[in-house]
């Protein structure tokens, strides 16, 4: 090769590069995250479609809707629950929704510095995903999808090998009938959101919201395990139980804290007794 054509393939890769690293680094703000600074943030994304068809499709086509009226119930159960619990016990949680944003599936949008920020903003867990329509066992097109999740809180604060962030699942599960219903409800979406929430509040000292919401996630995580081998999600359960332990250890060092927490005995975190 040339010195010449040697210079032009070199331009063509800077060029190249650079398109790749401008894709990552125009990932749509979304200016919402702003609002309520007090409240912590559930952030859906718009959806991308895998083809013209699955665009088409109505019922894809109004997934985000849906999910945003399942999972507004589903806040309200977590709420009452809590309440339940605790009258004092708040879930100041809601849903954010981020429209044309679209980050990559593998989810390497998030960045550090963009966890950082997202965690900052009170996110505790965001979605997106990719819908398809893929032919059944009697040939009949049947929803289906890779649904991504990042958890910025646990990004930030937690080491990748204690506990992964990120998380692409595919729907529907293994063995299980194509449905739109299945998509509708997203199970994993509650308990990685509570997982966040529950980081988050563990940071804050506010010991009996993390523990609540750990052990409400631990519940979640081993349902979402049902659908087989998944050592992303058993590192995250496996964090998650941790976590909720070693909060309580912290609650009942803090000479502020007077809550119920005090009367848990010492416990084993990690096979160390605290």
């Amino acid at each position: 090769m040339t010195r010449f054509r040697l210079r032009q393939f070199l331009a063509c890769v800077v060029v190249t590069l650079g398109g790749v690293g401008s894709a990552h680094a125009a990932l749509k703000n979304c200016d919402n995250l702003s609002d309520n600074p007090g409240d912590y943030k559930v952030v859906l994304d718009d959806f991308a479609f895998a083809t013209p068809a699955a665009q088409a499709n109505s019922e894809l086509a109004a997934l985000r809707e849906t999910l945003q009226f399942n999972f507004t119930g589903q806040l309200d159960v977590l709420r009452a629950s809590a309440r339940q619990l605790d009258r004092n016990l708040q879930v100041p949680m809601r849903l954010v929704f981020c429209a044309g944003r679209q980050p990559s599936l593998d989810g390497s949008d998030f960045t550090a510095a963009r966890a950082e920020q997202l965690s900052d903003e009170r996110v505790v867990v965001e979605m997106w995903g990719k819908l398809d329509l893929s032919a059944n066992a009697g040939g009949t097109p049947s929803p289906s999808a890779r649904i991504g999740y990042v958890i910025p809180p646990v990004q930030h604060y937690v080491d990748e090998d204690d506990a992964p962030p990120v998380h692409v699942l595919a729907y529907p599960k293994t063995g299980a009938v194509g449905s739109i219903a299945e998509l509708e409800n997203l199970p994993e979406l509650p308990a990685f959101a509570l997982v966040g929430l529950g980081t988050k509040a563990a940071k804050a000292n506010r010991y009996d919201l993390a523990v609540w919401a750990f052990t409400r996630a631990e519940a979640g995580i081993a349902d979402a395990k049902l659908a087989g081998a998944n050592p992303r999600l058993e590192a995250l359960l496996a964090y998650v139980k941790r976590a909720a332990c070693e909060t309580r250890t912290s609650a009942r060092k803090d000479p502020s804290y007077k809550g119920p927490l005090t009367l848990v005995p010492p416990q084993a975190c990690g096979g160390v007794e605290l």
